[in-house]
């Protein structure tokens, strides 16, 4: 209906005739004029907005970047089939350069100035808790948070959902996988940088919770003698080493302690990309075992992996299938299905709501639990041992 303009003496308008013709105005304008912008954080109609920091920029770039691959494939799929309830899903990345502060600042810009809705993927010793508080403070669920202390499931935060098995898990499991072969005689070693005194922290932790207590404890750098690293671990008998290490630097220690007759099985978890793993350890990283939070990424025989391989060559026919990639997709598995749950009327609470009704969701092969007081996530932990060219033995 067109609209008619006639000039009108402003002496001549009252205050009802006024509101008589903006009113009548008003019905005549397009929806789209009409229609108020979504409150901060809130998603439109064809849109939900996720923020996402990484470690872009840090010795851990890869790691990042196979998690945001795997996700990325994973929300790919969703929109191809048109999303969530008519809502497309959109990620808004930013690197925390495995920094506190820097992390800080980006989930900032993300919920401040880009009014995300939820975040997705948040790991690193560093940076995680820093991404909690915020994400706690201001009330938006966080889906994935993965680093080597269990600060993402205690002391209880509501909108943190943490998804791979806490680092205890994997780390007694690791040494409950020793004990089925006569181990008893554990070392621990650990880096001082990056994630090296969290995961000491686990087996030591473990360790205890078994009744045992190792029978070396170090702590080095790169910067420290590998030898004299390697001889304490010679003298100490240790039948195992539980190691939470950066690669390169350890490789000269596990050198040198080879060279000395020192023949105890090394056992890391998931931190420890098995690529770097295998870059830095040449054949000396055959035999070494890993735990793992997700299943292999190249046994299809899995629904979830099966699933994982088919979403990532549809996204990008390059990349490779990694554990990390795994994992990246899983935590989008479960967000999404935490969007479908929480219906057409979507809001941060019944977001909250819906992922705490799963009381025990299959992903196909691995099992996702949360609850109103109750923020296990997966428990699923596996060990893999390294063979002569890099890949896995389960």
């Amino acid at each position: 209906m067109a609209i008619s303009h006639m000039a009108i003496s402003p002496m001549a308008i009252s205050r009802r005739d006024l509101i008589i013709s903006l009113g009548a105005a008003s019905v005549a304008m397009p929806a789209a004029v009409l229609a108020q912008p979504p409150a901060q954080g809130a998603p439109s109609d064809r849109e939900v907005l996720i923020g996402r920091t990484t470690p872009a920029s840090s010795p851990f770039s890869e790691m990042a970047r196979q998690r945001r691959t795997g996700a990325d494939a994973c929300i790919a799929k969703l929109n191809a089939a048109g999303g969530v309830h008519g809502r497309r899903v959109k990620i808004i990345d930013r690197d925390d350069g495995y920094q506190a502060e820097k992390a800080s600042i980006a989930v900032k810009e993300l919920l401040d100035q880009e009014g995300v809705f939820a975040m997705l993927g948040a790991f690193g010793t560093p940076t995680l808790p820093v991404v909690m508080a915020r994400t706690e403070e201001a009330g938006v669920p966080l889906i994935g948070a993965g680093s080597l202390s269990n600060e993402a499931r205690h002391p209880f935060k509501r909108h943190v959902f943490p998804v791979r098995a806490a680092s205890v898990a994997e780390t007694a499991h690791a040494i409950k996988h020793q004990r089925t072969l006569a181990v008893e005689r554990f070392a621990i070693v650990s880096s001082k940088e990056a994630y090296g005194p969290a995961g000491a922290n686990a087996f030591a932790a473990s360790l205890q919770s078994a009744g045992l207590k190792p029978v070396e404890t170090i702590a080095f750098s790169a910067s420290d003698d590998a030898r004299a690293v390697a001889d304490r671990l010679r003298a100490s008998g240790a039948q195992a080493l539980l190691v939470s290490v950066l690669p390169k630097p350890f490789s000269a220690v596990l050198s040198h302690y080879r060279k000395m007759g020192g023949a105890a099985q090394v056992i890391g978890f998931s931190a420890i990309r098995i690529e770097d793993l295998v870059e830095s350890l040449g054949p000396m990283a055959v035999g070494v075992g890993l735990s793992q939070p997700v299943p292999v990424p190249t046994r299809t025989t899995v629904p979830l992996v099966k699933a994982y391989h088919a979403a990532l060559a549809a996204h990008d026919g390059q990349a490779t299938p990694s554990y990390h990639g795994l994992e990246g997709y899983l935590e989008a598995l479960v967000m999404v299905e935490g969007l479908r749950r929480a219906g057409r009327n979507l809001s941060r609470e019944r977001l909250v709501s819906a992922l705490e009704s799963m009381t025990g969701h299959d992903f196909g092969g691995v099992l996702v639990k949360y609850g109103p007081n109750d923020r296990t996530g997966s428990a699923f932990v596996d060990i893999v041992m390294l063979n002569a060219k890099g890949g896995v033995v389960y």
